[in-house]
């Protein structure tokens, strides 16, 4: 992963030079204390356990796996399948659908295997659509100990069900976030990633070249905020397989910083699609918000295109029309001093370099919040429409 930052702040203004201290000594504490589990999946003996783990469950997994969850539960598996190109095998239930979980009655789940996924294991949509499902195997009369795998804390109500169904069953940590849990059981067991590259795309963030950049960048993010009142980031994705990424990355965000007053409202655009219509606001409306650029880089796939209308350009081909699009967005920004930064994911190390960027992302967020005297961890306010609607429900 490259990270090019354009910093339109002095860096030796007192405010930054404050905030860079803080950062710095946020994050040896994060790292020190580990006060969330989330620390402690991105060590190695952590993940050489779970690749453990993944080779067990390969005997048994099949080619069609469907994931039952909400919110960090799903997004993160539903990122890593698009980014790597497994959408053909990977299907999701993550909203109360009744056309899309009609589809899925449909099929045969049989050959399916069925992740449920929820920490508390007790949410309720998640517990709904797995209740469907479960009603389908029960019609075809197959038994669901050969199909389902169940994630979740231990003495949950689905951990109670796995252990009386005879179903497969790992413990997620109940000191572990969901939205932080995308390098744990709940976000790699379905995936046969080698755990080696995933090791060296942690130490790149942990030990290597991104880690002053990554300070340098919470520094430079919370300096935006304080003194030139951003208060919305705006992800710029011009790359199709990185747009799961975004919307990860989205409720990350919300769901760490939007606490007591505060917040970095986060944005998610589909470029170059989104320069025919809210482009215009980004360029010409108020100077609130920083941009992240994200694209992929060293793609091996591309489609040449015949040109019929007699356009002249020097190259045609779908990439190449894409990145011309962003070097001017990029170009025009720079014009214009928006503050923005460039993200670049290298297809030649697609592992190494996706993970460093989920690692880059969490502990970013999680250093922004310490600096807030926000806990990145928590997210009080949603569990409060739990409770309303399971009173409505009783």
């Amino acid at each position: 992963m490259k990270i090019n930052s354009f910093n339109f702040l002095k860096n030796n203004s007192i405010t930054y030079k404050n905030n860079l201290r803080k950062c710095s000594e946020i994050f040896k504490n994060l790292l020190y204390n580990k006060e969330n589990f989330f620390l402690n999946t991105l060590s190695e003996d952590y993940q050489k356990s779970l690749f453990l783990k993944r080779i067990f469950l390969k005997k048994r997994i099949h080619k069609n796996i469907l994931i039952i969850g909400m919110g960090g539960s799903v997004l993160g598996t539903k990122m890593l399948s698009s980014f790597f190109g497994l959408d053909k095998n990977y299907y999701f239930l993550d909203s109360l659908n009744i056309s899309t979980v009609n589809d899925f009655i449909k099929k045969d789940l049989s050959k399916f295997s069925i992740f449920i996924i929820s920490k508390s294991g007790q949410t309720l949509e998640t517990l709904t659509n797995c209740n469907i499902i479960l009603n389908n195997f029960k019609k075809r009369k197959k038994k669901i100990s050969k199909n389902f795998i169940i994630i979740s804390e231990r003495n949950s109500v689905l951990h109670n069900f796995a252990t009386k169904n005879n179903i497969l069953f790992f413990e997620h940590n109940a000191n572990l976030s969901g939205r932080y849990s995308v390098l744990s059981e709940a976000g790699l067991l379905m995936f046969n990633l080698d755990h080696k590259e995933i090791i060296q795309g942690i130490n790149s963030v942990l030990k290597k070249d991104l880690k002053k950049n990554l300070i340098n960048n919470a520094a430079t993010l919370l300096t935006l905020m304080t003194k030139s009142k951003i208060d919305t980031h705006v992800s710029l994705i011009y790359s199709h397989n990185l747009l799961n990424y975004g919307f990860w990355h989205q409720q990350l965000l919300a769901e760490s910083i939007g606490k007591n007053g505060k917040d970095f409202t986060p944005i998610i655009s589909e470029c170059p699609k989104d320069h025919h219509s809210i482009m215009q606001l980004y360029l010409g409306g108020k100077r609130n918000k920083f941009f992240t650029f994200f694209k992929t880089i060293n793609n091996k796939i591309d489609q040449p295109i015949t040109d019929y209308f007699n356009q002249k350009f020097k190259k045609s081909s779908l990439d190449n029309i894409v990145d011309a699009q962003f070097n001017a967005t990029v170009n025009v920004f720079k014009k214009n001093l928006i503050p923005f930064r460039v993200i670049l994911v290298d297809q030649k190390k697609p592992i190494q370099s996706f993970i460093s960027l989920l690692v880059y992302s969490m502990l970013e967020t999680a250093i922004m919040c310490k600096a807030l005297d926000l806990n990145p961890f928590n997210q009080p306010a949603v569990e409060a429409i739990k409770k309303e609607t399971y009173s409505l429900l009783s």
